[in-house]
């Protein structure tokens, strides 16, 4: 009955949103739903909260892979680090931290009082078993791909050794934290506000932190669902109150209900692959010429219904490693592309063109496609789009026929384009596996400020031009949750008493170091969470 109202007057409302930051702002509208009312004051939490999930897809944080499922993963598990949405790493069960000189041994000291929910202490031991878990799935598999072993050292500290110098490992390690005796279970142990009671989450009176989470409800009520349809339903209908999701995935559906709507940030890029073996694009300055034929802000809108960011360069604007005056110099721009067009001297028409491959599976980058090869043909480069099915995709860049692709692919919170340029590497299509951009590549690892050179480098040989970062959605029954700021895969992120990380960062303050221990894609009828690039099941 809590929704009779909001459905009666339908045709009326207006579609609401939030920024990350949690403040009101005003979405692109989809053009097949009505819209849901505009703001009003924000009523207090209520007693009771609704979720959606997939039974088959459990609650294991190694495993699941439904995007859904994982809304209830800040409530149930915590972790080293939370990565917020400008792509940070802030200390939550990580109390403090020292790094080698050479950058290659960590070694993580815990808060300590913290237990899980049926009261057993957190220990190191856990936390290195919950890595080693982590390292072995493909969720997880890419951002630690670096790590040589976890070893505990005692009760609160645990040290990780690395092949490389890694200068933000930190924000590797937003990886949940789990009872080291139930890693393999579907439903394991975690040390958040909330644990799961049969197809309830409960209030956990052993909870370590003060602050009431974003959720305040004593009982979560689970909803089972089969598809995103019955997801649909379920929130609607007042059954559930918030659901997660990409909006722009291929099972995406719309709500035609009173929500409010926040952002939460994802490295998921989309970007145009070019075939540096053979074709059209062997030119470099055909190459060059495309990244200002590309109108990613009007792509924006047009296409991803305002949940993604536009992206010159190969890291989200968001994160401290977007250089906004070099994007500038490479932005948009129709006179820019026509000159760089003449000045290339590869005149296209309709007959004699490339050809863009694109995934058909995938609606949002069908769209994509189409965006750029009716915008470059305004101004006069012809570029022809061909769909293919998943599997004739793929085989289509394993084979090199293409001219481009256009690609997706999440990538770390530090935006490593390692499997790009490496001999092997997951994306190396069309030839761009390159040992100088690779040794960019480990120098960024090692030091973030070399980040700068690599995207200048890549941007004088353009062997793929990024074009969007996707979002995610947090859709909320109005007034179920006064504000939440989503980070990186942490739906209920609290922003306002997060840490810094150098609030954990005690490299330079004297202390000793550590010696090194000797040990060393989706169904599209689901809306699921990309593997790390580092996979090589990775689709490009």
């Amino acid at each position: 009955m809590k929704r009779l109202l909001a459905l009666c007057l339908l045709l009326a409302l207006l579609l609401c949103a939030c920024s990350a930051a949690g403040q009101p702002t005003q979405p692109m509208e989809q053009p097949t739903e009505e819209t849901a009312a505009a703001p009003t004051e924000t009523a207090a939490a209520p007693k009771t909260f609704g979720l959606s999930y997939l039974p088959e897809h459990g609650f294991n944080p190694y495993t699941c892979t439904a995007t859904v499922n994982r809304a209830a993963f800040s409530l149930l598990y915590e972790s080293l680090f939370v990565v917020s949405s400008h792509f940070r790493a802030e200390p939550l069960l990580c109390e403090s931290f020292t790094a080698s000189e050479d950058g290659k041994t960590y070694r993580y000291t815990l808060v300590s009082g913290v237990s899980f929910s049926d009261g057993t202490p957190l220990t190191a031991q856990d936390a290195a078993a919950s890595l080693r878990a982590a390292q072995q799935s493909a969720l997880y598999s890419g951002r630690l791909a670096h790590m040589l072993s976890v070893t505990a050292d005692d009760d609160r500290t645990l040290t990780v050794t690395l092949d490389t110098a890694y200068e933000n490992f930190s924000l590797m390690l937003d990886v949940p934290i789990v009872s080291a005796a139930t890693v393999q279970s579907s439903t394991p142990l975690g040390t958040g506000p909330y644990y799961l009671d049969g197809e309830v989450l409960r209030r956990s009176s052993r909870w370590w932190q003060t602050q009431a989470p974003a959720v305040t409800a004593e009982t979560i009520e689970l909803q089972a669902a089969k598809t995103p349809n019955d997801i649909r339903d379920n929130f609607e209908f007042g059954s559930t109150d918030l659901v997660y999701c990409d909006p722009n995935s291929p099972a995406a559906v719309g709500y035609r209900c009173d929500y409010e709507a926040w952002e939460a940030p994802a490295p998921i890029l989309h970007y145009v692959g070019f075939n540096l073996y053979s074709g059209w694009f062997t030119n470099v300055a055909l190459r060059r010429a495309f990244t200002y034929g590309v109108d990613r802000e009007a792509m924006t809108s047009a296409v991803y219904n305002g949940f993604a960011q536009a992206a010159t360069l190969p890291c989200s604007p968001a994160s401290d490693l977007y250089d906004a005056q070099l994007a500038a110099q490479y932005a948009y721009s129709a006179t820019a592309f026509q000159a760089a067009i003449h000045n290339a001297g590869v005149p296209t028409s309709e007959t004699d063109c490339p050809v863009l491959l694109v995934c058909s599976d995938d609606p949002a980058r069908v769209r994509a496609a189409e965006y750029l090869s009716s915008s470059m043909q305004e101004n006069g480069f012809f570029l022809k789009v061909r769909s293919l099915g998943r599997e004739a995709y793929v085989a289509a860049l394993q084979a090199g026929n293409y001219d481009a692709y256009l690609g997706e692919v999440r990538l770390t919170a530090n935006f490593d384009l390692s499997e790009f340029f490496r001999t092997g590497g997951a994306l190396s299509y069309g030839a761009v596996a390159d040992a100088s951009l690779a040794g960019l590549c480990t120098q960024a690892l090692g030091n973030s400020g070399s980040y700068a050179d690599l995207c200048a480098r890549l941007l004088d040989t353009v062997p793929f031009c990024p074009i969007v970062f996707k979002s995610y959605e947090v859709c909320v029954s109005r007034g179920a949750i006064a504000s939440i700021s989503p980070g990186v895969d942490c739906v209920f992120h609290n922003a306002a008493t997060a840490r810094t990380l150098a609030d954990a960062d005690h490299s330079y303050d004297g202390a000793a170091e550590p010696s090194a221990p000797t040990d060393v894609s989706a169904d599209p009828a689901e809306p699921t969470e990309p593997t790390d690039a580092a996979d090589p099941t990775q689709e490009p």
